[in-house]
């Protein structure tokens, strides 16, 4: 906990709801980012030039939110929430989500990146989009193969046929 939240504790302030979870989400971005950025390092400077400024651009970013978010710890928590707010709203379902609710995202986060790892990007992208779209966003079969399939043409395409940037392909694939 920082000093910040600390003494906003003892004054009987306590930090917006979510304001640690914002912290804690975006602290393990800013690593995975970081990580990923050295990573790429050990590639050829082609291969890495695309990693290298998308990787970067998630470290500066998630850089600049991580200051944000600590800043949120200043502010006196807002009042609770009325009764017209919108459980639909991005902003009402990050601060009213349960440790369940976080623990299923960040159990599809891993998945995805186990899946990524054993076998790349061109199986993982349309596998995780279909299970996801199907079991978590409770969308229909069809709408998840046909976006599963769109997804895959459209990396395929970008990544194979058009940049010649080779992409991840798996422990189990190679």
């Amino acid at each position: 906990m920082t000093a910040q939240a600390e003494l906003a504790v003892e004054s009987g302030r306590r930090p917006p709801p979510g304001a640690v979870a914002d912290v804690v989400v975006t602290v393990l971005l800013l690593a995975l980012f970081a990580g990923a950025f050295l990573v790429a390092g050990q590639w050829s400077f082609r291969a890495a030039l695309f990693p290298h400024l998308v990787t970067a651009a998630g470290v500066v970013l998630t850089a600049l939110h991580l200051v944000q978010a600590l800043l949120r710890f200043r502010r006196p928590a807002p009042s609770p929430v009325p009764d017209d707010a919108n459980p639909d709203d991005v902003e009402y379902v990050f601060r009213t989500a349960g440790p369940l609710r976080w623990a299923f995202a960040l159990g599809w986060v891993a998945a995805f990146f186990v899946l990524l790892y054993l076998a790349g990007l061109y199986v993982t992208a349309p596998v995780f989009s279909l299970l996801y779209l199907r079991y978590a966003a409770k969308r229909t079969w069809i709408f998840s193969a046909i976006y599963a399939i769109v997804i895959a043409v459209v990396l395929y395409v970008a990544f194979e046929l058009a940049l010649g940037v080779p992409t991840p392909s798996g422990l189990l694939v190679n």
